[in-house]
Formats: structure tokens, C-alpha cells, sequence
């Protein structure tokens, strides 16, 4: 098993952890920025998606921990910023509650909690994949039913959610669905921003980054004006901002 990351840069470290169905091309819009900012940026395909490699199992969440605990522990960052987006911040969260590598998380439209959709999903990824992927992209940047995003770079987004292991596609839809993050929530010290668009139409707000910041002592929600649950990529230059700031206090 091993996992494909890139690693460019210099200055305190930043690690960022997409989401199901993406890949770490995702963060393409926080990279340069980040870069130009004096960080050194670590970005890696989660097991099953991108390049990373696609084993039939591990597809739960506590082995996407596992894998991300590895890849901070072999490259021997400390001092870390952690970033996570939508359900990659299941594994930000529990390697932030337990390690002491990490300094600061950031969670942009967290998908935490148990939710009957994962199931839906999961039906839909064996009968109808691609299609169900297609409608996924279309709600993770909708506004009001519109799309925020332009349409080549979500038909982008979709050939790399749907060159994804289709076993891995479907068996994190179940880690999802299974997820009880109380806990690690509450063991969460670090310096904590949570950063969510206020029309995301995936996850509801108040299920989602509102929940989460009571959940997390010290998290402070920030939501994104007009913005849908891919506000990274929609409102890329307000999120950098905000992120930027954060990690600079």
C-alpha cells in the first residue's frame, strides 16, 4: 500500500486532506497560494482515489487515519497545520485529537455525522456510478439549484471521482454512514477554524460546521456568503484569505 503525494515548498507545514469522491488535484486553487504564503505543502491522494494505491480493503475511517498518521510520521512533520475538506475531515479530526504533531485544523465543510444519504449513495454507487457522481458534483457546487462552478472544471472534477476505485468509492460512502466522531471532537485542543459555505447544498449548515464548532472547545465557525459545499473551489480567493489569516496568528 502506499499513497501518492506531492511535496512543495518550504516553511511551516501545511497537510491537506481532500474528500470522497476527489482526489488531492481538489486543492489545486490553495496550493500556489499557500506556497506563496512561506508554507511548505503536503497534499496526497486518500487510498482507492488519484494515484494512490487501490487495495480491495481499508476503506474505513480508521485506516484513513492510519494512512495520514504514517505519511505526517515518514516525512517527520511537526508544528502541522491540518486541513481537511468535506468527509477528509473525519481523519483530521481524529489525528488532531490524538497527536501532538499538530499545531492547527482547519475543516471546510465537515462531514462528520452519520447520515442516511451515505446509504442512498452507496445503493446508487453499484447500480449507477457515474451517474450518481455526476449528481453528487452537481450539489457539492450548487447555489440555489445553480451551479457556482464553471462547467469544465466539474466535468474535471468528475473524470477524477470516476477513475476512483469503484470499491473504494462505494465502501467510504459506509465509513461515512458509520461515523461517531464525539469523542475525538471533544479531545480537539489545537486552534480550530471551521469554514463552510452558507448555501451548501450536500450537508445542511446547522448538521454541519454549526455542530461542529459547539462540539470542538476551541473552533470558531466562519460561513461563506453565497457560497455552495465546494466553497474552496467557488470562492477560492475568500477561502484562501480566511485560511491564511488563520494560520498566520
Amino acid at each position: 500500500m502506499s499513497l501518492f503525494y506531492e511535496d512543495v515548498g518550504d516553511g511551516p507545514p501545511v497537510v491537506l486532506v481532500h474528500g470522497w469522491p476527489l482526489s488531492q488535484r481538489f486543492w489545486e486553487p490553495q496550493i500556489g497560494p499557500l506556497v506563496q504564503a512561506g508554507r511548505r505543502v503536503v497534499c496526497y491522494d486518500r487510498r482507492g482515489f488519484g494515484r494512490s494505491s487501490r487495495p480491495w480493503h481499508g476503506y474505513d475511517h480508521d485506516t484513513f487515519t492510519a494512512d495520514l498518521a504514517a505519511l505526517v510520521e515518514s516525512l517527520d512533520l511537526t508544528g502541522l497545520a491540518l486541513v481537511g475538506y468535506s468527509t477528509g475531515c473525519a481523519e483530521a479530526v481524529s489525528y488532531a485529537a490524538a497527536s501532538e504533531r499538530v499545531a492547527r485544523l482547519v475543516l471546510g465543510s465537515p462531514v462528520l455525522y452519520p447520515d442516511p444519504l451515505a446509504h442512498e449513495l452507496r445503493v446508487s454507487s453499484g447500480r449507477h456510478r457515474i451517474p450518481m457522481l455526476d449528481d453528487v458534483l452537481l450539489r457539492f457546487f450548487a447555489v440555489d439549484g445553480h451551479s457556482a462552478l464553471d462547467e469544465p472544471t466539474r466535468q474535471y472534477l468528475l473524470r477524477q471521482a470516476a477513475d476512483a476505485s469503484p470499491k473504494a468509492t462505494a465502501d467510504s460512502l459506509a465509513a461515512w454512514g458509520t461515523a461517531d466522531l464525539d469523542q475525538d471532537l471533544a479531545q480537539v485542543t489545537v486552534p480550530t477554524l471551521i469554514v463552510q459555505g452558507e448555501d451548501d447544498a450536500f450537508v445542511r449548515p446547522e448538521d454541519s460546521g454549526a455542530r461542529v464548532a459547539r462540539a470542538i472547545a476551541s473552533g470558531s465557525l466562519v460561513t461563506v456568503p453565497d457560497a455552495p459545499h465546494g466553497a474552496s473551489l467557488t470562492h477560492h480567493e475568500q477561502w484562501n484569505e480566511l485560511i491564511l489569516e488563520f494560520l498566520a496568528r
